[in-house]
């Protein structure tokens, strides 16, 4: 499993929620699509306006880099992403790509 923080881009409007952010309702949709293809388990923003937070489910690192960078929110620099391996010691979830 990896974990992808997001902390504000180069093109994050300050003055603005995460919600108000451009790119905010693609970033939606493109999370949905991987949450119904099973690669994101679980996701959502801090309610401190201060990013956000996906634990992914990939075989490797390199998938899942390439699933963050294809986020047109990425893309777009409103959003930065911080992507970590991770073992979730504590977890009632099991990931289908363990190695």
């Amino acid at each position: 499993m990896f974990v992808v923080i997001y902390t504000h881009g180069p093109a994050w409007i300050e003055e603005k929620a995460v919600t108000e952010q451009p790119f905010f309702r693609e970033h939606g949709r493109y999370m949905k699509q991987r949450f119904i293809s099973k690669q994101l388990l679980m996701g959502g923003f801090f309610l401190d306006n201060q990013g956000g937070l996906g634990i992914l489910d990939t075989s490797d690192e390199a998938q899942a880099r390439e699933l963050v960078f294809q986020d047109p929110a990425v893309q777009a620099r409103v959003f930065e992403p911080h992507i970590h391996p991770w073992h979730a010691y504590f977890n009632q979830y099991q990931a289908r790509n363990v190695q």
